[in-house]
């Protein structure tokens, strides 16, 4: 839970509910971004790809991959290389205003040791970082540069790394604008998402958190469509 409670799952708690448990309230009221509705491909297919936040790579998927075994690990490499553009000189010191792109992953990582009381307390600190080492190595700067892309508002600012395409080129569509450009800003060890080997009691155990916060979430809802 991890990456939800960091990029603040509630943005999407609209698309999840749907997904779910249709209700005309979510339609009706555009309450849905139009880049998470399904498209025509979307049928019979791993229900995983639900989960991709560009519409492209889910149809290219369906098309694709729709019965490879190996989805699981295709969806896990696809969220790894979600990443936001920025510009250099708003997150180091003296830095040109070079365009340059992070990845949501890396900022979780560098900023799991970081906890609500130690964000309240001690020195306060502010961007830009004294260099682009330190936005990796200090969970606070790595949570002000976090705020600062505004990775916590939700899929519609995010990216992909170009790299990703290098793996899947048939899931890369030239015209689309979800591909990054600029300098990737990365630390030495990539953080990547894997999927559970299989089911222990800590998966069932998010698995069933994750699912009591959806369905309380169907129950709000759908009180406003029969209301």
């Amino acid at each position: 839970m991890n990456w939800y409670a960091k990029t603040r799952f509630f943005h999407i708690i609209e698309l999840v509910t749907w997904q779910m448990f249709p209700c005309n309230v979510l339609e009706s009221t555009q309450a849905l971004s139009p880049d998470g509705l399904q498209t025509r491909l979307q049928s019979q297919y791993p229900c995983v790809i639900d989960w991709i936040a560009f519409s492209s790579v889910r149809d290219r998927l369906i098309q694709l991959h729709a019965a490879n075994p190996c989805i699981d690990q295709i969806f896990c490499d696809t969220v790894s290389k979600y990443v936001i553009e920025a510009s250099l000189s708003d997150l180091v010191v003296g830095a040109q205003p070079t365009k340059v792109y992070i990845r949501v992953t890396d900022l979780i990582a560098s900023m799991s040791s970081l906890d609500e009381q130690s964000q309240e307390g001690g020195l306060i600190l502010v961007l830009p970082a004294p260099d682009v080492k330190t936005l990796f190595s200090s969970p606070e700067y790595a949570c002000l540069v976090f705020k600062h892309l505004k990775m916590d508002c939700g899929a519609s600012y995010y990216k992909i790394n170009p790299i990703f395409f290098s793996k899947y080129p048939e899931l890369c569509d030239s015209s689309d604008s979800i591909i990054a450009s600029g300098i990737p800003l990365r630390q030495q060890t990539e953080t990547t998402l894997t999927y559970p080997s299989h089911l222990d009691a800590s998966t069932v155990a998010t698995y069933r958190s994750f699912i009591n916060f959806s369905l309380d979430a169907v129950v709000e809802i759908c009180k406003l469509d029969l209301g």
